[in-house]
């Protein structure tokens, strides 16, 4: 792996924002995590991009949004289980590998985190690898706006998430539903099955579903932005169909051929920037210290 020059933790401006020392220490772990990533796809043969702020920092910035915190991936569903089934073994302590399947939460996406630093997110999880970390997030075929008879996959995939979820409150819904009259999505006894699962079960029901329906419409998204009706709107598949290398920090990062149109979507005029915070305003970030003994020292 390559190493960041002693200059690069030196304090600067950028776009009138201090990035001070502790801040460029935060950088150089993701960007070491990004580069064992990068490694592990190219032996795979694995495709992945930059998303989210880290490609809008690659185009705007050549490296990080200077007041953001974090590396953003994404990869197409079938790539991305790909992924999923080799980097438990590929990503070795002090670096971790965390979903659904390895640790003691549930989301839908990936980390891969480090363990000799501290990243935390939960304060009353001290069970859970909480280092400083790099997110991937999986892109799956989206139905939102189609035409019968796809939309219903739409409503499928919400089914199942709320089964996910909160189980007790989609058996509950579900019975109220069938005294009404109203007909689910999928059939009622197999939701019930579904419902009898553990937690990581149901979850992998949930991925095998957007697995068997990828590539059905031409339209993509992280499925969450769909389920909860974020302001990140789908995207064409299409847009995905070629790669290119952007600049990012010292690194060179893949980028998909159309991120003009991806940022256009995401963020409008990206070109004008306007200084703002990021989604880890409330994490505490501690690229010294190990997330272990953060938790015995001050928590």
């Amino acid at each position: 792996m390559s190493r960041v020059s002693p200059s690069f933790f030196e304090k600067e401006i950028r776009c009138d924002f201090l990035v001070d020392e502790k801040r460029k220490k935060v950088w150089a772990v993701e960007l070491e995590m990004l580069e064992m990533l990068d490694a592990v796809c190219k032996k795979y043969g694995i495709t992945y991009w930059a998303g989210y702020g880290t490609l809008l920092g690659a185009v705007r910035h050549q490296g990080f949004v200077p007041w953001d915190d974090d590396i953003d991936l994404v990869m197409l569903r079938d790539d991305y289980e790909r992924f999923q089934s080799i980097a438990p073994q590929e990503f070795r302590d002090p670096y971790f590998f965390q979903n659904s399947y390895t640790d003691r939460i549930v989301w839908p996406f990936s980390k891969i985190r480090d363990s000799r630093t501290t990243g935390i997110e939960f304060k009353d999880l001290r069970d859970v690898n909480q280092g400083i970390f790099i997110d991937i997030f999986p892109l799956d075929t989206v139905f939102s706006g189609m035409q019968e008879p796809l939309t219903h996959i739409g409503e499928m995939q919400k089914e199942l998430w709320d089964i996910v979820t909160n189980p007790g409150g989609a058996l509950l819904k579900l019975k109220q539903d069938l005294v009404e009259g109203k007909r689910p999505v999928s059939e009622a006894q197999d939701l019930l099955g579904v419902m009898k699962m553990d937690i990581k079960e149901r979850f992998r029901v949930f991925e095998e579903f957007n697995l068997a329906h990828f590539g059905e419409t031409g339209e993509i998204n992280y499925i969450m932005y769909e389920i909860c009706q974020n302001n990140y709107k789908s995207m064409k598949r299409d847009w995905f169909r070629e790669t290119l290398y952007l600049p990012f920090e010292h690194l060179q990062i893949p980028a998909p051929v159309d991120y003009d149109k991806i940022l256009t979507r995401c963020y409008g005029d990206y070109h004008q920037w306007v200084r703002g915070g990021t989604l880890h305003e409330n994490i505490i970030l501690e690229p010294d210290i190990p997330y272990a003994e953060y938790f015995a020292k001050y928590l």
